[in-house]
């Protein structure tokens, strides 16, 4: 604003001489032209490339434009110098990219060096190490390529700029507008400060990326170097190395098994901490999240203790936390930790399994009995030492009577396994079979590779027999472990009126979990396998090439990998919805009380809702295209709606009801001649339990199609009725003030308060009407026990007849040969039958008593 004021007065007189100018041209008919104007005049052009073209416009807008674009200029040269003020950071770069290039030669001159005494645990380790180093250096070109990718930006801006014919003008007199000449030459100025910073960035940025370069150059060699050598020993695997036990050592003594074993611990070492160093913030958490459950598992076990009154029963069903709290909750994160670590070192995976067998060793004898923990530990100290030697990053042939020896001992522990696994009863002792026949297989196919001279592959197969025997009996504890985890913190939430009920909810969780569980720990174990046989990389290469590889079907191209994704997600869908409702469900039954607290119908809701998400997401992560879906979906509208007409019709009355909400789970409803309380409100049907324990399958359409009696609608009240009958000889006021009497008691409800009624006059009793409402469902069958009781007894004190069924028998005539008599008390006066078939008997013993 202050600008244009100072150029406003210049403006003004140049724009009242231009009119006059014209003025006398005009006068004098002197034709006007544009070139010949005011602006020439005033302005020279350094190029006559840059010279406008001609126009017609006055002085004064030529100058208000010229002003406008000096101010816009300056305002984006600004924001340019702005822009270049954020320099690269090039201190660390500086530091780190000469070491990195530094690092990738020693590396390279290491490897060849030791070439002949390569292993594939030693590539493996040095592929880590020249992942992470490589890693950074990928993040060093990220940052510079970003870096270019802002200067070309800013390039073809200040381009544009430069490009402008007002850097080419130059007033012929300064004096007579200084305002402007000021501004001009400020701008040019400007212009040359940013031109020169850009150039200087662009100079620097250049230099840094031909290091980054040179460094990814390196590493592009490195990893064909490494990669050649793994293809090589992978030719060599199966061929012989050294000369069978009974033939002459064919291999050079010159290695030195402890000086190898010192190398390897110090190249180990660096590694741990190079990758403690870029995975620093992971262990920061893993760590926090360890001491968070192991505290929350303890108070949790002492709370229980405390405050619970079945504490010992609970305490009891608790094998692991209750003495070995710690192992316990070790033993459960390890697992987790063995796949949340991106691209370990073979020190750091070999911690975490030694971690496992330790945690373990304080839990096998309380799962698998004292046999078996005596075996586990009379074998531990070989599997350490094994393991150490697995750690060795060049090959020792020194090694190969120890590994020989080992074999034999883990086959030996195999057999004594089986042995015992087969006379054994126990459920769980099937994993030991198993596992034990693993070992077998394992520690006999090494045993039999190393006489034959394959030393490596000897190696591999002993230390990956021992090391994943010890961790798939881990891995059955961290199942078993986790389990009893969840029965705890339910145990933790229950009230003390549920406590014994929360066993048989954490059966019910038990079957739920216990499957995911142990896919999940057989997945880890597998890998385990083949990580440890060295065939993960061509097993991971075979299989993304078949699951990535296109396949045709008609016109239509699809992958198996999108296929087996969209099953992956449609099953976790599944999965979460099943256990959303289930917990759901269990947290409503806590609140059967209440049933604006209880989510009811709602969760079908929630799962169709989880499952139509995840429905689409693994259509849109499978690229599998919508329309086609449409299509194939309206094609077959006509079929689903006369043959699936049931089901659409159960299906959408399950929405109905999700939506109107009629029934909630925890509900006494009753639907025709069914009764009984609400377990599950499904897609498709619902599930009641009766009143008798049974359970009754009922399709969504009959809730809505028929006659629903919902007890618990607004309230869990019931009114109870009795039918009360007595003689017609009874004082009636008497009955009924007895009535009201008995139907006076806490637990029956004062408001509305218990009526009695004469009811009906029967053939032989008078029937009185007894009404009275108790507060929940739950309790009035135990009320009513309780009210027809007391009724009974005060009706004997007060002598009211209970009228029953009788008859009387009227004889018209008694047939001559009867005899009345009279009997004493407990004399018998039934008359004697006489048994014809002994008659011949005595016929016979009186003839034979005649004839003596």
């Amino acid at each position: 604003m202050r600008r244009f004021l100072t150029l406003f007065p210049v403006i003004l007189f140049l724009s009242s001489f231009s009119l006059a100018q014209e003025n006398s041209r005009q006068s004098n008919n002197i034709p006007s032209n544009p070139l010949t104007g005011t602006i020439d005049t005033l302005f020279n052009y350094s190029d006559t490339v840059n010279i406008p073209a001609k126009n017609n416009k006055s002085t004064g807008t030529i100058l208000t434009q010229v002003i406008n674009k000096v101010q816009r200029y300056v305002f984006d040269l600004n924001g340019l110098n702005l822009e270049l003020s954020e320099q690269l950071d090039t201190v660390e770069m500086s530091e780190k990219l000469p070491k990195i290039h530094l690092l990738a030669r020693r590396i390279k001159d290491r490897t060849e060096a030791d070439s002949q005494y390569l292993n594939h645990r030693y590539l493996i380790g040095m592929e880590n190490l020249v992942s992470t180093v490589g890693n950074l250096n990928k993040t060093y070109q990220k940052r510079i390529q970003d870096r270019i990718d802002m200067l070309s930006g800013l390039g073809n801006k200040l381009d544009a700029i430069k490009s402008d014919s007002l850097f080419a003008m130059t007033l012929r007199d300064t004096t007579l507008i200084p305002a402007i000449n000021s501004e001009l030459n400020m701008l040019k100025k400007s212009l040359r400060t940013v031109d020169s910073i850009y150039l200087q960035q662009e100079i620097i940025t250049a230099k840094f990326q031909a290091r980054v370069s040179e460094n990814t150059l390196v590493f592009l060699t490195l990893n064909q170097y490494l990669d050649q050598n793994k293809k090589r020993l992978d030719r060599q695997y199966w061929t012989k190395e050294i000369n069978y036990p009974w033939e002459p050592i064919n291999y050079a003594k010159t290695t030195n098994l402890p000086s190898v074993a010192r190398e390897s611990v110090e190249l180990n070492t660096t590694l741990m901490k190079s990758y403690v160093e870029r995975m620093w913030y992971i262990f920061l958490i893993c760590s926090i999240i360890l001491i968070l459950v192991y505290l929350k598992i303890r108070s949790t076990i002492r709370e229980i203790d405390n405050q619970k009154e079945f504490a010992s029963l609970i305490l009891d069903r608790v094998k692991y936390f209750k003495k070995q709290t710690f192992s316990s909750t070790l033993l459960i994160l390890l697992p987790i930790f063995l796949i949340v670590f991106s691209k370990p070192p073979l020190i750091f995976i070999s911690i975490l399994s030694f971690s496992m067998v330790l945690a373990s060793s304080l839990l096998v004898k309380e799962q698998f009995g004292k046999y078996f923990s005596k075996i586990w530990f009379a074998f531990l100290i070989p599997y350490l030492l094994l393991a150490l030697s697995s750690l060795n990053w060049k090959v020792v042939y020194q090694e190969r009577w120890y590994i020989l020896l080992s074999s034999l001992l883990f086959l030996g522990m195999g057999i004594l396994l089986l042995r015992h696994a087969i006379k054994s009863k126990n459920k769980y002792h099937t994993l030991i079979k198993y596992l034990a026949l693993f070992l077998i297989v394992m520690e006999g196919f090494a045993f039999f590779s190393n006489v034959m001279g394959r030393f490596n592959l000897s190696k591999t197969y002993s230390v990956t027999g021992a090391i994943l025997f010890y961790r798939g009996i881990g891995l059955f504890l961290f199942v078993n472990v986790f389990l009893e985890a969840i029965y705890l913190f339910i145990e933790h939430s229950k009230k003390e009126s549920d406590v014994f009920t929360s066993y048989f909810d954490f059966q019910d969780l038990q079957k739920r979990m216990k499957g995911f569980l142990y896919a999940f720990a057989t997945t880890i174990w597998l890998y385990g396998v083949i990580w440890h046989l060295g065939y993960f990389d061509e097993v991971y290469s075979w299989f993304s090439e078949f699951l990535r590889q296109d396949r045709t079907l008609g016109d239509t191209v699809f992958q198996f990998g999108s296929i087996l994704l969209f099953i992956i997600i449609l099953y976790v869908s599944t999965f979460l919805a099943n256990n959303i409702a289930y917990f759901a469900s269990v947290k409503d039954q806590k609140n059967a009380s209440s049933r604006k607290q209880r989510l009811g119908s709602s969760i079908l809701l929630i799962r169709l809702a989880v499952l139509i998400m995840g429905f689409f997401i693994g259509m849109t992560a499978a690229k599998i295209p919508l329309d086609k879906i449409a299509i194939v979906l309206g094609a077959l509208s006509v079929g689903i709606g006369f043959g699936l007409q049931t089901i659409i019709n159960n299906l959408v009355s399950g929405i109905i009801l999700a939506f109107e909400r009629p029934i909630q789970i925890g509900d006494e409803i009753q639907v025709g001649p069914n009764a009984g309380t609400v377990k599950d409100v499904g897609i498709r049907a619902s599930k009641i339990q009766a009143y008798d324990g049974s359970e009754i399958v009922i399709p969504n359409g009959d809730l809505l199609s028929q006659s629903l009696i919902n007890w618990t609608l607004s309230d869990k009240k019931r009114r109870v009725e009795l039918i009360i009958g007595v003689g017609y000889g009874s004082d009636m006021k008497l009955v009924k003030s007895v009535l009201e009497e008995v139907v006076r008691r806490d637990r029956i409800m004062k408001a509305p308060s218990p009526r009695v009624y004469m009811q009906t006059f029967n053939d032989s009793s008078v029937d009185f009407r007894v009404l009275f409402w108790v507060e929940s469902m739950d309790i009035w069958v135990d009320v009513r026990a309780e009210v027809m009781n007391a009724i009974f007894e005060k009706f004997a004190e007060n002598s009211i007849e209970i009228p029953f069924p009788k008859r009387d028998l009227y004889l018209k005539s008694v047939p001559s040969n009867w005899q009345e008599k009279i009997s004493r008390p407990g004399e018998d006066i039934s008359p004697i039958i006489p048994d014809t078939k002994s008659e011949p008997n005595s016929t016979d013993e009186n003839k034979k008593s005649s004839e003596d």
